[in-house]
């Protein structure tokens, strides 16, 4: 990624930004506040069964939603110096010309430092909320890859499985079996964090059923595994009705809303919502598993 090229989309995305739906430009809000209501709540209806959880309250599933959904809809001048991307090779920060930091992970580990050492319970809900919106993020593959999201020649600024809907009722489903997995969470957030991208990352590398490709196809991962990968031979097609090449002379066809989508779209946010109650667990922990967070 050059320099002209890189202040170029800088300078276009900020002048077309008002021209384009909010959700144009990074990550989908909605989404991160579905999955985070479907994780309070199947989270609640485990600590029915398992005394060791403590109950969410509305409130505190309210703080955590609101913040995070303030930090997935931050205002485009955020969202120009401060990516949202997961650096695979070793989860440490990147900066382009020292002025744009083009991975999130000094970010994560400062809010997880807050969370380990505050006292203030409203606080630490607002900060476990932004959180859940990283360990989400990574549930998404643009953002784990990663690759760069932003096609402003294509008046597109972000990937289009970010805006793929959430079937709650099947996602639901999926999780009602999980409340064995959240009371034992991993020992911090930053393995939380790595758990869900690797997931994520072995997801993208699979095949896709009964086709010889692997979804690597839509999201192709860079040879060196701390840089942008790119878009596929499908490209940012996630959803829609794509024709590409694959295998020796033979080609691919997936339809629109293709049943392949939707159960591939269902495991990332099965996982987006396993992680987010991984994170609630290790919050009530931390502030002692008998004292409400409030």
């Amino acid at each position: 990624m050059n320099k002209l090229y890189l202040w170029t989309t800088l300078a276009v995305a900020f002048l077309i930004s008002s021209g384009l739906p909010h959700t144009a430009l990074a990550y989908d809000a909605q989404l991160h506040q579905q999955l985070t209501f479907i994780a309070a709540r199947q989270y609640n209806r485990c600590a029915q069964f398992h005394p060791e959880l403590t109950r969410l309250s509305a409130l505190d599933t309210r703080y955590i939603v609101k913040a995070n959904v303030a930090q997935a809809d931050a205002n485009v001048f955020v969202r120009m110096f401060r990516w949202n991307y997961y650096n695979r090779k070793d989860q440490s920060n990147r900066g382009t010309f020292g002025i744009i930091e083009t991975r999130f992970h000094e970010r994560f580990n400062e809010l997880a430092e807050k969370l380990t050492q505050a006292r203030d319970p409203h606080r630490n809900l607002r900060n476990l909320g932004r959180i859940v919106n990283y360990v989400q993020d990574v549930t998404s593959p643009a953002h784990v890859v990663p690759v760069y999201t932003g096609r402003w020649w294509r008046f597109s600024l972000s990937d289009r499985f970010d805006r793929f809907p959430v079937d709650t009722a099947r996602v639901e489903q999926l999780v009602a079996d999980s409340c064995a997995r959240v009371i034992s969470p991993p020992a911090d957030y930053a393995t939380v964090l790595k758990e869900a991208a690797s997931n994520t990352l072995s997801a993208v590398q699979s095949p896709i059923y009964d086709f010889p490709t692997t979804w690597e196809a839509y999201w192709k991962l860079a040879e060196e595994a701390d840089d942008f990968g790119e878009y596929g031979r499908a490209g940012n097609q996630f959803g829609n009705r794509t024709e590409f090449r694959c295998g020796d002379r033979q080609r691919c066809l997936l339809l629109q809303n293709d049943p392949l989508y939707r159960e591939f779209a269902e495991q990332r946010h099965v996982t987006a919502v396993l992680a987010s109650m991984l994170a609630f667990r290790l919050a009530q922990l931390q502030a002692g598993q008998n004292v409400s967070m409030q």
